[in-house]
C-alpha cells in the first residue's frame, strides 16, 4: 500500500513537472499570470532585502541604487530590454522634476535602468502606498513624498513642503502626472501638481517617455512576452520666471511634447520589428 502511494506521488510530481512547462508555452494567459507572479515575488523579496541593507541609512536616497541593481537583473531575467535616448539630460548638478508617463508595473524597469534614474532622486507616490508592505516600506526608505490626493489642502501643504526640501537637499523628484496607470494606448490628461511643484521651485521640468509595451505585453489581452522598448528623455523645461498662472499652460506644453514622442518612438519600434 505505501509502495503504492509512492508511486502515485511520484507519478503526479512527473505529471506537473511536464504539465506545467507546456501549459507555459501553450497557453499566453497562463504565462501572463505565472510571469506577474514571479515578478511580484522578486520585487517582494527585493524589497525586503533593500530594507535589511538600508535600514541604517533612514529615507535616504542613496538606497534606491539598491533597486536598480535589482531591477536591472530582473528586466535580463524577464527578457526585457531598452533603448535609452537622451539620458545625458538628465546628468543635471541642481534639483528637477521628472514626470513620466505610467503604462503598468513594468515602469519600474525603465524607471529605475541604469542611465535613467537620477543621482539624489525621489518618487512622489500617492499615501496610500506607504502602507502597503514592503514596497511601501522602501518607498518610504528611499525618501519618497506622500501626498494626499484626495485631499487638496493637505496636497497643496506637501507640494509646499517639498519646495522646501527640493532646494535645501538638492533632490529630484520623479512624478507620473497622470496619476494611475493608463493601459491603453497614448496619454491620459496630466494632472498638474508637477507642473505647479517645478514653477514653485523655480526648478527644471524633465520629460521622460517610456514607448508602448504592446508588442510584448498586454493586461487587457493578457501578454506577456520579451522585446525591447525605447526611453527618451528630454531636454529640460525651464521654469524661470514663470508663476502659477503659468501652470496650465506648462502642463498643457509638456504633455504635447511627450505624447508626440510617445507616438513617434512607439510607431519606431513596432517597425523596426516589423510590424505593421
Amino acid at each position: 500500500m505505501e509502495l503504492e502511494d509512492v508511486d502515485v506521488v511520484q507519478i503526479l510530481i512527473v505529471s506537473v513537472l511536464i504539465f506545467l512547462p507546456l501549459l507555459y508555452e501553450l497557453s499566453s494567459t497562463f504565462k501572463y499570470y505565472a510571469k506577474m507572479w514571479l515578478l511580484y515575488v522578486i520585487l517582494a523579496f527585493g524589497s525586503l532585502l533593500t530594507i535589511i541593507l538600508g535600514l541604517h541609512r533612514w529615507r535616504d536616497p542613496e538606497n534606491a541604487k539598491l533597486i536598480c541593481w535589482i531591477l536591472s537583473y530582473t528586466s535580463k531575467l524577464f527578457g526585457i530590454r531598452a533603448e535609452i535616448r537622451g539620458s545625458e539630460n538628465l546628468r543635471l548638478d541642481k534639483p528637477c522634476v521628472v514626470v513620466a508617463n505610467h503604462q503598468s508595473s513594468l515602469d519600474l524597469f525603465g524607471m529605475y535602468m541604469n542611465g535613467v534614474w537620477p543621482d539624489r532622486c525621489v518618487p512622489l507616490a500617492k499615501k496610500e502606498l506607504r502602507m502597503v508592505p514592503f514596497y511601501g516600506w522602501v518607498a518610504w526608505l528611499t525618501g519618497a513624498i506622500f501626498i494626499d490626493r484626495l485631499n487638496p489642502e493637505s496636497a497643496k501643504g506637501t507640494i509646499d513642503a517639498t519646495v522646501k526640501v527640493l532646494r535645501e537637499q538638492n533632490l529630484k523628484v520623479w512624478v507620473f502626472p497622470e496619476g494611475t496607470r493608463n493601459h491603453d494606448a497614448g496619454l491620459l490628461p496630466f494632472k498638474k501638481g508637477a507642473f505647479h511643484l517645478a514653477i514653485t521651485a523655480q526648478v527644471p521640468v524633465c520629460p521622460v517617455v517610456f514607448s508602448s509595451y504592446s508588442e510584448f505585453y498586454s493586461k487587457k489581452e493578457k501578454r506577456f512576452g520579451t522585446g525591447k522598448f525605447t526611453i527618451t528623455v528630454l531636454p529640460p523645461i525651464m521654469t524661470d520666471g514663470k508663476t502659477t498662472e503659468d501652470v496650465t499652460e506648462l502642463t498643457e506644453q509638456v504633455r504635447k511634447q511627450m505624447l508626440n514622442v510617445y507616438n513617434e518612438s512607439s510607431m519606431q519600434r513596432l517597425e523596426s520589428n516589423g510590424v505593421n
